[in-house]
């Protein structure tokens, strides 16, 4: 009776999911080339010198997170490790895509999920990825995982970085940061005579980071296909 159930329900995965083969292929990287067309691609540096996220955008939503992190041997108590990301071991990159990709795309081609993510992995290997790696003049760049959301279903509302107000003074930025933060002016100073445009840098990406949670929570309020209920 067991042997008769998994003949079955081997038959009846055979019909519902065609075997890999080229033609698929090649017709699911055409796919992703039309998607990723045109789409708008955001620079972050999170972690000075070290940790990078590039997220890429189409139609004002992101669709794609790519986070690049290299070695960082600076002390816990000491001068920041300065040393330019082409001499750096790379510690790990990663893709994270989301649910409605993923479902969009198995809705058209008959393939097994984890196929699929493995195709979305190559594909981003030889296209998206081969250029970033040139930005940091390097040739070794491979993904470690491929990663879909469990917590979202579709990307968040892209911001772009903001530019710096027009007549704002240094000490209005530090007033800014010193309100919102718990860097002391001190603080400022010293990472500014460090690293110049520390302030600037700061200042601008705390308001982005402010303009992005507004923009996203009242999405996330109004628009009943953010979150990943079915918990993928």
């Amino acid at each position: 009776m067991k042997s008769t159930i998994r003949r079955i329900l081997k038959e009846e995965i055979k019909k519902k999911y065609s075997r890999p083969n080229e033609r698929i292929d090649k017709s699911i990287y055409n796919w992703l080339t039309l998607y990723f067309k045109d789409s708008q691609i955001y620079k972050e540096e999170y972690w000075k010198y070290r940790g990078f996220r590039y997220s890429f955008c189409k139609n004002g939503r992101e669709i794609a997170d790519l986070r690049i992190t290299f070695d960082d041997k600076s002390p816990d108590w000491g001068p920041r490790d300065k040393s330019p990301t082409s001499e750096r071991s790379v510690k790990e990159i990663m893709l994270y895509i989301y649910p409605s990709l993923v479902d969009m795309m198995r809705d058209i081609f008959p393939v097994r999920k984890n196929y699929l993510i493995y195709l979305i992995e190559e594909w981003f290997e030889d296209t998206k990825l081969y250029g970033t790696q040139q930005e940091f003049g390097r040739n070794d760049f491979s993904l470690d995982y491929v990663s879909v959301f469990e917590s979202k279903k579709i990307g968040d509302i892209c911001v772009p970085p903001p530019q710096k107000p027009e007549g704002i003074t240094k000490q209005e930025m530090m007033d800014y940061i010193k309100k919102t933060t718990l860097y002391s002016y001190q603080d400022m100073e010293e990472h500014e005579e460090d690293e110049p445009g520390w302030i600037e840098e700061l200042y601008l990406g705390i308001l982005h980071k402010k303009e992005q949670e507004r923009v996203n929570d009242e999405d996330r309020e109004n628009n009943p296909d953010y979150d990943d209920d079915d918990g993928y």
